[in-house]
C-alpha cells in the first residue's frame, strides 16, 4: 500500500521546493557574481602591479639614457673622442655609484673594441647588448640576475667628431623595486630559478634573488614555504593566486621581469588582502542568511496557511469511507468545518458530497433490486428459463464437493439436436426458439427430480447427476431421452421430426477440473453425431486421441502446404453424345513423406474451418490456371477444370482480388474455371452468396452445384443463381439402372436443369450401360471410372496424347460411332 501524504502537504511540499530551488538559484548566482566581482577586482590589482613596474622600470631607464648622452654633450671637453669620455667616466665613476647606483660600466666603440671598463670580469651578454645596439641603433634595456639582480642599460652615444661610442651600464633595482612598493603598497620579491640550466622552469624551482633586506627575505620565503606543491607557474603567471596565512589572506601576483631572456626572472607581488577578503566573505555570509531567513519564513507561513485547509479536507476525508460503508445517515450528521468569510471549493466538495449520499442511497437501494434480478439473468436461460452455463459452473462445484465428501460418481451429459439449424434455415428463429422451449420441457420431463438441467447454448443442453459408484444410469437416461425424441415436437401446426446425439462423461476422482468434465462429455457428444447421430456415445481415451490427431493432422496440413506436398489428380469430363473431351475436375491429392497416400475424407472434414482450408483453396485455384497453360502448350486450349469451393474460402473477401491477380497474370479467359459449390456452400450465407457469384459471374467465371439432389434448401434458390452447370450424384446415378426412383429423379433433374439453360453432369458414371441410359435421357455430360479414373497430373500430359484422338476420348470412340 502507497504511503499517504495529504494534500496540502504536497502543495506545501511543491512550494517549498520551488522556494528553495529559486532562493539557491539566485543565492548562487548572487554569490557567484560577488565572486567574479571579487575576482576582477584582483585582475584589476594585478594589471595596476604590472602596468606600476613597467612605468617606473621605464621611467628609470629613461631617465639615465637621458642623463648619460645629455652629460656626454654638454661636457665639450670630454665629448671630442672616445678616449676623453673614457677618461671622464673613470674620474667620475665614484659621482655615479653614489648618486646614480650605478654599478658597473662598459665603453665600446663602433667596432666591438672595449674602451672602458670598472668591472672585474669579462661578461658575455654585455659583447650581446653591444652588438644589438649597434644594429638597431637603439638602446636596449635587459634586467638580469647573476650575483645579485640589475638592470643592464646600453645605449648608442654619437660623439662631437662623428665617432659611434657605446655605453653599458649596469644598476641596481632597489631603487626601482621601492619606487614600485611606495606606489603599489606590495611587498616585492625577485625570484629566479635555482639552477640556470633547468629545462622547465616549475614554481618549486624559484628563489630569492638578491636585492632584498633580511625581513623581507624572510616573509617572503615563507610565502614560498606556504604555496601548494602542485601550483602551477602558469596559473600564478595567469591570475595569480589567493594565500590564506597566519589568519591573513594575501592576494600573490607573479610578472615576468623580462620575457626575451633565455632563464626569465619575475616580480612576485605580495598584497595584504585581509581585509577585502574578510569583508567579502562577510557579504557572502549575509546573503546566504538573509537567503535562509527568507525561506524559513515562507515555509511558516505556508504551513500557516495551509493547515486550515489540511484540517478541512482530513474531515472530509475521513467522512468520505462512511459512503463505501452505506453509513448515509452518520456521513450528514458528520462534523464540519466551514471557512470564516466566504464559501471555497471545499465548502462545494462537502455540499457536493452531501448531495452525492443522498444519491448513493437511493441508487443503493435500486442496485439491491437489480441485482437480485441480474442474478437471475446471469445464472438462468431467458428463453427456456433452465439454469444456464454459469450456473453450471457453479454447481459442478458445488457437486464436486459434494463427490469428495460422500465418494459418488459425477456423471455430466450432452445433449444436441442433429438437424436444428435446418429449423432455423428453413421457418426462422422464432420458430427454432419456440422449439427449444418445447424440447426444454421434454428433456425435463425424463429426468429425475435429483438430476439438474441446464441449457448450455443455442440447442446444446447439459444434465448434471451424482449417483453410486457402481450405478450405470446414465446409459438407461440417454436412451430415454433419445427415445423420447421419436415422436415430434409441435410448433404450432408444424411438426418437427428431429434425432439428438448424446455424449457422457463421469468421472469418480474429485480432483478434476469441471471443464474438462464438460468438454469430455463434448467430445463425447460429437463422436455420435460422426457415427450418424440418434445414439449416445461414453467418453474414452480414443476419443482424446482423435482430437490430439486432428490438430496434429492440421499442423502437418500446415507443414505439408509449405513443402509442396499437395498436388491435383484430374477426372476427364467428356461430352456422352460425341465422347468429345469437356474438361476435368480437379481432385486434391497429399502425398505424406511417411504416411503415403492421404485420403481428402481423412483431413478435408479436420480443417474445413480453419485457415488452412483457405491456403489450400488458393493454392488449388492457383494450380488451375496452371494446368491451363500446361494445356494450351499441348493445343488443348478449349477445356475447362473444375475447382471446388468450400464455404469459408466462398465467403472471404479476399476471394474475388486473388483471381483477378490470377486472370491478369495468367492471361486467361475466367470462363475455362469452373468454380465448384456444394448445397451447403450455396445456403451458408444466401445473400453474400448470390452477391459473390454476381460479382465472379460478371468477370467471367462459370459455376456448378456439386451432389445436386443430397441438399435441401438448393431448389428454392436455384433460379436466382447464375449457375451454369448441375452435377447429379452419384448415388442416383449408380442407382438408376435397377431402381426406378433413382430413373425418375435423374430424369426429372436433367430436364428440369435443362429448362433452366443449365447443363448436366453425370457423376459415378461406371457401365457401360449407365452411359448409354444418360445418353438417352439427353445427359450432356458425364464422368466417372467408366470413362477414366482420376489421373495425377504428373502422367497427365503424356496420358492425353495416348488417350484422345482428334479431341475423342478413345474409350468412347465406338460408342459415339455405334450411335
Amino acid at each position: 500500500m502507497r504511503k499517504f501524504v495529504s494534500l496540502p502537504t504536497k502543495i506545501m511540499g511543491l512550494l517549498m521546493a520551488f522556494l528553495l530551488i529559486a532562493s539557491a538559484s539566485l543565492t548562487y548566482l548572487w554569490v557567484n557574481k560577488n565572486n567574479q566581482d571579487f575576482y576582477v577586482q584582483q585582475q584589476t590589482v594585478r594589471e595596476q602591479d604590472k602596468k606600476q613596474f613597467d612605468l617606473i622600470r621605464d621611467l628609470l631607464r629613461t631617465r639615465v639614457e637621458f642623463w648619460f648622452e645629455s652629460f656626454v654633450h654638454f661636457q665639450a671637453n670630454y665629448a671630442d673622442n672616445i678616449d676623453a669620455t673614457a677618461f671622464f667616466f673613470e674620474h667620475e665613476f665614484d659621482y655615479l655609484q653614489l648618486n646614480w647606483q650605478i654599478n658597473d660600466l662598459w665603453l665600446f666603440n663602433s667596432k666591438l673594441d672595449l674602451r672602458f671598463t670598472t668591472s672585474r670580469t669579462e661578461k658575455n651578454y654585455i659583447l650581446n647588448d653591444i652588438e644589438q645596439v649597434i644594429n638597431t641603433q637603439s638602446s636596449v634595456s635587459h634586467i638580469r640576475c647573476v650575483q645579485e639582480c640589475q638592470q643592464q642599460i646600453s645605449m648608442p652615444i654619437l660623439s662631437s667628431s662623428g665617432e659611434l661610442v657605446v655605453l653599458s651600464v649596469s644598476s641596481s633595482l632597489m631603487e626601482a623595486l621601492a619606487a614600485v612598493n611606495r606606489s603599489t603598497f606590495a611587498k616585492l620579491a625577485v625570484l629566479g630559478p635555482e639552477n640556470a640550466s633547468l629545462n622547465a622552469v616549475e614554481l618549486q624551482n624559484l628563489i630569492i634573488k638578491p636585492p632584498i633586506s633580511f625581513a623581507n627575505r624572510e616573509f617572503m620565503q615563507k610565502i614560498l614555504t606556504a604555496l601548494p606543491k602542485d601550483l602551477p607557474l602558469s596559473r600564478m603567471l595567469d591570475s595569480g593566486y589567493r594565500l590564506a596565512l597566519d589568519s591573513n589572506v594575501y592576494l600573490l601576483n607573479l610578472l615576468p621581469i623580462d620575457p626575451h631572456l633565455e632563464n626569465p626572472i619575475y616580480l612576485m607581488f605580495v598584497h595584504d588582502i585581509s581585509e577585502s577578503s574578510m569583508a567579502h566573505n562577510q557579504y557572502q555570509e549575509q546573503v546566504l542568511s538573509t537567503s535562509i531567513i527568507a525561506v524559513v519564513f515562507c515555509v511558516i507561513a505556508l504551513f500557516l496557511l495551509t493547515w486550515r485547509i489540511r484540517r478541512r479536507l482530513l474531515l472530509i476525508a475521513e467522512q468520505l469511507p462512511l459512503l463505501a460503508q452505506k453509513k448515509y445517515q452518520e456521513f450528514r450528521t458528520h462534523k464540519s468545518v466551514k471557512s470564516w468569510l466566504f464559501s471555497d471549493e471545499i465548502e462545494l466538495l462537502q455540499d457536493s458530497a452531501n448531495l452525492l449520499s443522498e444519491e448513493l442511497e437511493s441508487l443503493d437501494q435500486k442496485i439491491e433490486q437489480n441485482t437480485r434480478e441480474l442474478e437471475n439473468i446471469a445464472m438462468y436461460d431467458r428463453l427456456t428459463g433452465l439454469p444456464n452455463r454459469n450456473m453450471l459452473n457453479h454447481q459442478l462445484k458445488k457437486l464436486l464437493a459434494i463427490m469428495k465428501r460422500e465418494s459418488n460418481k459425477l456423471t455430466v451429459m450432452f445433449f444436441d439436436f442433429d438437424k436444428f439449424r435446418k429449423i432455423n434455415d428453413t421457418h426462422g428463429h422464432d420458430v427454432g426458439d419456440a422449439f427449444l422451449v418445447n424440447a426444454a420441457l421434454r428433456i425435463r420431463g425424463c429426468l429425475r427430480d435429483s438430476d439438474m438441467l441446464f441449457r448450455f447454448g443455442a440447442d446444446e443442453f447439459v444434465v448434471a447427476f451424482l449417483e453410486n459408484k457402481h450405478s450405470e444410469g446414465a446409459p438407461f437416461l440417454a436412451t430415454k431421452l433419445i427415445e423420447s425424441f421419436r415422436e415430434p415436437i409441435a410448433v404450432d401446426e408444424l411438426l418437427f421430426y428431429t434425432s439428438s446425439s448424446i455424449g457422457i462423461a463421469s468421472s469418480v476422482d474429485s480432483s478434476i477440473l469441471m471443464d474438462d468434465l464438460v468438454r469430455q462429455s463434448d467430445m463425447a457428444m460429437y463422436a455420435s453425431k460422426d457415427a450418424g447421430g440418434n445414439k449416445y456415445s461414453t467418453f474414452n481415451d480414443l476419443m482424446q486421441k482423435a482430437v490430439i490427431r486432428k490438430v496434429e493432422l492440421e499442423n502437418e496440413v500446415r507443414d505439408a502446404l509449405e513443402k509442396g506436398e499437395f498436388s491435383f489428380a484430374l477426372q476427364p469430363q467428356v461430352e456422352i453424345a460425341t465422347g468429345k473431351l469437356f474438361g476435368f475436375e480437379a481432385l486434391i491429392r497429399w502425398n505424406h513423406p511417411e504416411r503415403g497416400f492421404v485420403p481428402p475424407d481423412e483431413f478435408i472434414p479436420l480443417i474445413e474451418n480453419t485457415g488452412n482450408m483457405l491456403k489450400i483453396g488458393y493454392w488449388g485455384l492457383n494450380k488451375a490456371f496452371e494446368i491451363l497453360q500446361q494445356l494450351d502448350e499441348l493445343g488443348l486450349s478449349d477445356l475447362k477444370i473444375a475447382v471446388n469451393l468450400s464455404a469459408s474460402q466462398f465467403l472471404d473477401p479476399d476471394l474475388l482480388p486473388f483471381l483477378r491477380e490470377q486472370i491478369k497474370a495468367f492471361n486467361r479467359n475466367p470462363s475455362q474455371i469452373e468454380l465448384e459449390l456444394t448445397e451447403r456452400t450455396v445456403v451458408a450465407d444466401i445473400e453474400q452468396t448470390l452477391e459473390t457469384m454476381r460479382q465472379l459471374k460478371a468477370m467471367g467465371f462459370i459455376f456448378s452445384i456439386d451432389d445436386f439432389g443430397t441438399g435441401y434448401s438448393s431448389l428454392a434458390y436455384l433460379k436466382q443463381m447464375p449457375v451454369d452447370i448441375i452435377k447429379i450424384d452419384r448415388s442416383f446415378v449408380s442407382g438408376m439402372s435397377d431402381n426406378n426412383a433413382d430413373m425418375q429423379i435423374v430424369s426429372s433433374t436433367i430436364a428440369m436443369v435443362q429448362k433452366l439453360g443449365m447443363q448436366v453432369v453425370a457423376e459415378g458414371v461406371e457401365t457401360c450401360a449407365q452411359m448409354k441410359l444418360l445418353q438417352s435421357l439427353s445427359c450432356e455430360i458425364g464422368q466417372g471410372y467408366f470413362i477414366a479414373r482420376p489421373i495425377p497430373e504428373s502422367e497427365l500430359y503424356q496420358m492425353l496424347s495416348e488417350k484422345l484422338q482428334l479431341g475423342i476420348w478413345d474409350k468412347l470412340d465406338k460408342l459415339a460411332r455405334a450411335t
